[in-house]
């Protein structure tokens, strides 16, 4: 008996237990309303795609909700009803009758759902906002995560402000992880400021290239994730054969450290 409780405990001493690291799958998409370049409908196989990869957390960037270009469809909704995940949207504003704006997929517990306004800047016009959607996540072990994605503006002086501003957000004592569609290559003084705080996922030894989606010239969607809470990456990898949207999906597999 002493030796089989011994050898259980040199055994657990190999094993990651949940609340000491966990292993966990991520997906950062722009769906483009749910429509390929040629404007055909896509959201069903956006779903099976997601739903087959087996990924744990999803950040969508370009959703609709109730819109009349989608065909009054709650996007979100039915994106969680395809692959059985819990789901949370918020708009940036209102759009053909319905809201366009970010959803978030997540195999755990959400707990909180949180939509901060970051600046949208337009020469002559009021200044107007657009939504960063933040989700507490809650993952194997009890623990809590936020979990993010944003889509900043096409103009520069915008983004950099937007990346200040999500920055700030951000800081809130949980590990931070934030997907999203950045439109900023890498090396540009937006994308340097986020890579002060997160690492940048995947970035290293490939260009990671997804936008768009045939013969992909650009990286302009990431994944980034606190500095200090990830142990390791496996694996980073694109959906080059997916077509259902004008992006590709960008994936990673990590482990978090463990919780303090």
């Amino acid at each position: 008996m002493k030796t089989y409780i011994l050898c259980m405990l040199l055994l657990t001493l190999f094993i990651e237990h949940p609340l000491l690291a966990q292993k966990i799958q991520i997906m950062s998409y722009n769906i483009h309303h749910g429509a390929n370049k040629q404007e055909v409908n896509t959201l069903a196989e956006i779903g099976r795609f997601i739903k087959e990869s087996g990924v744990d957390l999803v950040g969508l960037q370009e959703v609709d909700s109730m819109c009349n270009r989608s065909g009054k469809v709650d996007q979100m909704k039915k994106l969680g009803e395809i692959t059985g995940m819990q789901y949370a949207f918020v708009r940036h504003f209102a759009y053909e009758g319905g809201a366009y704006g970010l959803g978030i997929l997540s195999k755990y517990p959400i707990s909180e759902v949180r939509n901060d306004r970051i600046t949208s800047l337009s020469k002559g016009q009021e200044k107007k906002s657009l939504a960063l959607l933040s989700a507490k996540v809650i993952l194997p072990g009890k623990k809590a995560i936020v979990f993010s994605t944003v889509h900043f503006a096409l103009d520069q002086p915008t983004r950099i402000t937007q990346s200040l501003e999500t920055i700030a957000y951000l800081k809130r004592g949980l590990p931070a992880i934030l997907t999203g569609d950045l439109n900023v290559e890498p090396g540009q003084e937006e994308l340097l400021q986020l890579e002060a705080h997160y690492a940048n996922i995947g970035l290293e030894g490939t260009d990671m290239l997804t936008f768009p989606d045939e013969k992909a010239t650009k990286r302009i969607d990431y994944i980034l994730v606190t500095k200090e809470n990830v142990k390791k990456v496996i694996t980073s990898w694109v959906g080059t054969e997916v077509h259902h949207s004008d992006h590709l999906p960008l994936m990673t597999e990590i482990v978090l450290k463990k919780r303090q």
